[in-house]
């Protein structure tokens, strides 16, 4: 069996936003892309409406949906052939190599930012805007020295590009935009 591993630089933030006050066509949008399991979910993130605890992944997958269709940028990696053992050899091998504990893929993937009930795929994680200028410290130099080279090149990728949003967000002319975290999906 195969998973993905998707990375997004997005701002929680505007997520979390985008589902109190959505703008238009975002509710509507992701109801007509809901399976009709699915549009339950919809309904109580939209509505604010406390989780089912038997909807299984379906929150995980309405959130996926709110940010791939909001204001973000997507880095894949994958199929991963037994994805979870990889992300654990990769983990200690990064760890290995010097990545603090908390920024390997171990650790990250599973740290959700998101209300959900997922019991199943899709797994969502993070890694905050203030330790991504970390994460790409730790991982600077480690393309070279690792079996996991694609996925260190993924990272540093979503990294790059969060640092150059939030660079742009923090001098933003009108004042500071939010800045951009990077939200993981695995499953």
């Amino acid at each position: 069996m195969s998973t993905q591993l998707t990375i997004y630089s997005v701002s929680i933030e505007n997520a979390r936003l985008w589902v109190r006050r959505p703008p238009p066509g975002m509710r509507e949008g992701c109801r007509r892309r809901a399976a009709t399991a699915d549009e339950k979910a919809v309904d109580d993130l939209f509505g604010d409406r406390p989780l089912d605890p038997d909807a299984g992944d379906a929150y995980a997958r309405v959130w996926r949906d709110v940010i791939e269709h909001g204001e973000s940028t997507r880095f894949d990696l994958g199929p991963l052939r037994l994805g979870a053992r990889y992300l654990a050899d990769a983990s200690r091998e990064f760890e290995d190599a010097g990545v603090p504990r908390d920024l390997t893929p171990a650790s990250f993937v599973y740290d959700t930012p998101f209300p959900t009930q997922a019991r199943n795929a899709p797994v969502i994680g993070h890694v905050p805007a203030e330790r991504v200028p970390a994460l790409r410290e730790a991982y600077g130099t480690l393309a070279d020295r690792v079996e996991a080279s694609d996925l260190v090149k993924v990272l540093l990728a979503a990294a790059d590009e969060t640092l150059h949003f939030n660079a742009f967000a923090r001098d933003f002319p009108d004042g500071p935009l939010p800045p951009q975290d990077l939200v993981t999906f695995y499953g």
